[in-house]
């Protein structure tokens, strides 16, 4: 009996590989691959140069489509997994963990192939970890052929590629970007360039695929303020409501997808990402206030809700949602949750009680067509054809129609950095409900309960464990960023004094010989650059302008003013790709703004007629009013009613 029973469970232990100790839901989908995966470590680093093997590194995430695909297609494969575990090390890394090793060899990738990488990333390296080839995805039967090739080619030739490789990347990083200077009227040279991507026809930037691209359009927001120019305006609007009435929102549920695989906005990827979805309601919200359009007041409250509702335990927000779905038959669909069969939810809503006339008109609205407008024309994903406000109650019965599919799997980690871009967007959408201002705090405070323990932040962790892995730049970037908002919007003291420490510990951690690294090991140099979300290094030059302007410090007015020199020959090669950093720079060009009040004056001033970005309120002692720069005040006078006057003033010098 015992035989027979360790004979079934047998086939468990010999596929079951180093990745089922893992606490990554990225790492934990592949524990049963039969590829004798390991974890990035010294360890697995120690058995290539022991066995003179290479090693191939793939690097992805739980809820990336194409990861899944390759998975199915060669990870899960015998033949696939026979070649990698009899002449390679094999290493999968969770590029939400280690955001230093992803950031290295995209970038790295980047170089070597002159274009953006993508997930899953594939680098192929000798012992040493010197990389002999750079990929993405890569189909089964062509994966084979180039691990055959690869290994056949034998050493000798496997080295020469690694020194050619290393050639490339020390010619490229010994470039020297001080020989670029951006001009001195970097407005007008972001706004030509914005005006160059723009998409005349859909709004956003590029083609396809289609990314919104919120740091950068909220950056616009920033230039239209200053300039008061109207194609900034112009380009913010059409972008807004393109993306708000296309596909890549979700018009039933609300929440947006990752990107749009159409340059129309029409048909999303359909992961929606905890960090996105932050981002653009903070934009969404920013935009609000400066037009009043109730399309975008809509967007925030609808995808605020989405997000509390399916991202949202306890106090604190998982990581994503995967564009995967399962079907009807139990197989994963890409989007099966979202989209609709037109006779199908054409009965259900009859059947529900609507008019056959007024059901199509609906789905027509929704942009739901008859002829399917996804994946072979089998399915539609809705977008809005009419008014975005029409047919509330059939809307509902949309969302009824869905629950009785299952709904994708959801990554529920806690990432402190995504989690704080998220809070940090609670404060903003105050602008839209006052209401948000007690969420916000209250989600605030369970991150730091969870996530800063005796003076330290920590990285991320998979419910219920506790966190392990310490705080990176972004976490501590972010974190600032909403404690910041926080103290703005409530005036609580105390969050003013945890910000000040966050920002002083990030800068002990991170900031080293003129530079900002992503983790405290120091190898890898952060991006200034946005990639999936925001720069966390020009985050932190902002958040070191605002620090001195509010605290005082000058030690971080200098480290912020090396670090924007530092970096800005970068905004010589394309100012709008390098969005945060630019935002950075118009603060020390035209100026950070503080008003100082006691705090019963403070509330009666107002800056309504004052549309520049870089303005703030700071209670005070002193009985008279203040207006003052990061660095020292520039006039005093009694009565607030004058403040308004004042600060226009010094705002057109």
């Amino acid at each position: 009996m015992r035989l027979s029973i360790l004979i079934l469970l047998f086939p468990l232990f010999i596929w079951a590989n180093e990745l089922k100790n893992s606490t990554s839901p990225y790492l934990l989908q592949h524990k049963d691959n039969p590829v004798d995966w390991m974890e990035w470590s010294d360890r697995a680093f120690k058995k290539a140069k022991k066995e003179n093997k290479l090693i191939f590194l793939s690097i992805g995430y739980s809820t990336c489509h194409w990861c899944h695909v390759m998975a199915k297609d060669s990870f899960e494969k015998k033949e696939v997994a026979d070649i990698l575990n009899r002449y390679f090390v094999s290493i999968k890394v969770d590029r939400e963990r280690r955001v230093d090793l992803d950031t290295k060899y995209q970038r790295e990738f980047n170089i070597v192939n002159g274009r953006g990488g993508g997930w899953p990333l594939t680098v192929i390296m000798l012992p040493n970890k010197e990389p002999i080839f750079f990929g993405t995805f890569i189909p089964k039967d062509s994966l084979i052929d180039l691990l055959k090739q690869i290994v056949k080619s034998g050493r000798k030739k496997q080295v020469l590629a690694a020194k050619e490789i290393q050639r490339v990347l020390k010619y490229y990083n010994s470039a020297k970007l001080a020989n670029a200077k951006p001009p001195k009227d970097i407005v007008k040279l972001a706004l030509k360039e914005y005006k160059v991507s723009f998409d005349k026809i859909n709004g956003g930037f590029g083609s396809a695929p289609k990314f919104p691209q919120p740091a950068l359009l909220n950056t616009l927001i920033d230039i239209y303020k200053i300039t008061k120019d109207k194609s900034a305006l112009k380009i913010l609007n059409k972008s807004l409501t393109a993306m708000a009435k296309g596909g890549i929102y979700d018009q039933i549920e609300g929440g947006f997808f990752r990107y749009s695989v159409d340059s129309k906005w029409q048909i999303p990827h359909f992961e929606k990402m905890l960090y996105s979805n932050a981002e653009l309601i903070s934009l969404y919200s920013r935009a609000y206030k400066l037009t009043k359009n109730k399309l975008y007041s809509k967007v925030v409250k609808e995808s605020i809700a989405n997000i509390e509702k399916y991202f949202q335990k306890d106090g604190h927000y998982f990581s994503a949602s995967n564009a995967d779905s399962k079907n009807e038959d139990k197989e994963e669909q890409e989007g099966y949750y979202y989209v609709y069969e037109y006779d199908r939810v054409l009965n259900y809503l009859i059947k529900h009680g609507v008019s056959k006339k007024v059901a199509k008109e609906a789905l027509d609205n929704f942009g739901i067509e008859s002829m399917g407008n996804f994946e072979g024309g089998d399915y539609s994903n809705p977008r809005v054809k009419g008014s975005a406000f029409k047919f509330t109650k059939i809307r509902q019965l949309l969302v009824k129609y869905r629950k009785e599919k299952e709904y994708p799997f959801i990554d529920k980690k806690v990432n402190t950095a995504w989690n704080a871009l998220y809070i940090k967007a609670l404060f903003d959408a105050t602008v839209v409900d006052k209401n948000y201002l007690h969420l916000a705090k209250s989600r605030l405070d369970s991150l730091m309960a969870l996530m800063y323990k005796n003076s330290e932040l920590y990285h991320q962790t998979l419910m219920p464990h506790k966190p392990i892995q310490k705080g990176l730049l972004e976490d501590y970037a972010f974190v600032a960023d909403a404690l910041f908002s926080a103290y703005k919007k409530s005036l609580d003291n105390r969050y003013k004094k945890l910000y000040a420490k966050i920002v002083k510990s990030a800068v002990n951690k991170f900031y080293k010989n003129d530079n900002w690294y992503i983790d405290t090991k120091h190898k890898v140099k952060a991006e200034y650059q946005g990639g999936s979300y925001k720069s966390a290094a020009a985050k932190m030059i902002e958040n070191s302008f605002k620090y001195v302007a509010i605290i005082g410090d000058y030690k971080l007015l200098d480290i912020a003013k090396k670090s924007l020199k530092k970096a800005e020959p970068n905004l010589a090669n394309g100012a709008i790709y390098y969005a945060s950093l630019l935002r950075c720079k118009l603060i020390d060009n035209y100026g950070l703004y503080v008003v100082k009040a006691t705090k019963e004056v403070l509330p009666k001033i107002d800056f309504k007629n004052i549309t520049y970005p870089y303005i703030y309120k700071e209670p005070t002692e002193y009985k008279k009013i203040q207006i003052c720069g990061i660095s020292s005040c520039f006039v005093t006078f009694d009565n607030y009613i004058k403040t308004e006057d004042e600060l226009k003033k010094l705002i057109h010098k």
